[in-house]
């Protein structure tokens, strides 16, 4: 059923070896960037542990935007399929441990605006962007929960991710202090980092930047392998960025 939200908490060997990672990710000396010389973690470890941190955060906002090739996106609304559209962009903040809030730029035939608020398993839709809610089934593909929960989401990505490694200096001038990893992943996993927005039929390439200070997620990379062989257009690339972990809800839900 749509947007049940399972966020578990790590309570077992898995989460005693987080915590013992970031413990010596983060003793004195261990903070630096790549500029300033490689962290003492594998990239592997490092991306494990910036998704507890994820999964154990009490909110955090996020932006999603999709450059290059335009990517159709995977949606249907009370069992009709909907006619081609894009996401030009999208903005979020979840609450734990169930409450999600997205504000979207879809592009249809125009471009249209819509706000989701979902609670455990029950989904408000504000259409256009502002109109008053509705308690109703809404995107059947569009799972907000899969993003978090375990099993999916980004934690399969990250702990599928093929030959991870450590990289420097190829990433935009604002990521240049932060830790990338990069590796290449199989693109049915990220449909579920997207929400089920998208179902990738090819493998992606992600660089994952995380913030040294911290070992939290900075943001994300995705590129769609699939989009990269039209010498006409630039290859898909969708960019997520975390920011504004705990912090207090930057929306007002609806009455529930």
């Amino acid at each position: 059923m749509i947007f049940q939200f399972v966020i578990h908490k790590f309570v077992s060997a898995r989460a005693l070896a987080a915590l013992l990672i970031i413990s010596a990710a983060f003793a004195p000396g261990a903070g630096r960037s790549l500029a300033q010389g490689e962290p003492t973690l594998s990239a592997q470890a490092l991306v494990n542990a910036a998704v507890d941190q994820l999964q154990a955060a009490a909110s955090f906002k996020l932006s999603i935007e999709q450059t290059g090739a335009p990517y159709p996106l995977a949606l249907s609304f009370d069992g009709v399929n909907l006619l081609p559209a894009t996401l030009t962009s999208a903005e979020a903040q979840y609450l734990s441990p169930n409450a999600l809030h997205i504000s979207a730029l879809l592009q249809f035939f125009i471009p249209i605006t819509l706000d989701i608020y979902s609670l455990g398993d029950r989904q408000w839709l504000s259409f256009p962007s502002g109109a008053p809610w509705i308690l109703l089934p809404a995107f059947e593909d569009f799972d907000t929960n899969r993003l978090l929960a375990a099993g999916e989401g980004i934690e399969y990505v990250m702990e599928n991710l093929q030959a991870p490694q450590l990289v420097e200096g190829d990433g935009p001038r604002e990521d240049d202090a932060l830790w990338q990893v990069r590796g290449r992943a199989a693109g049915e996993g990220v449909s579920g980092l997207l929400f089920g927005f998208i179902e990738p039929q090819d493998d992606v390439v992600i660089r994952a930047f995380i913030t040294p200070e911290d070992g939290r997620f900075a943001s994300l990379e995705i590129t769609m392998l699939e989009t990269a062989g039209d010498p006409e257009t630039a290859p898909s690339v969708w960019h997520v960025r975390f920011y504004d972990y705990d912090v207090p809800p930057a929306f007002e839900a609806p009455e529930t």
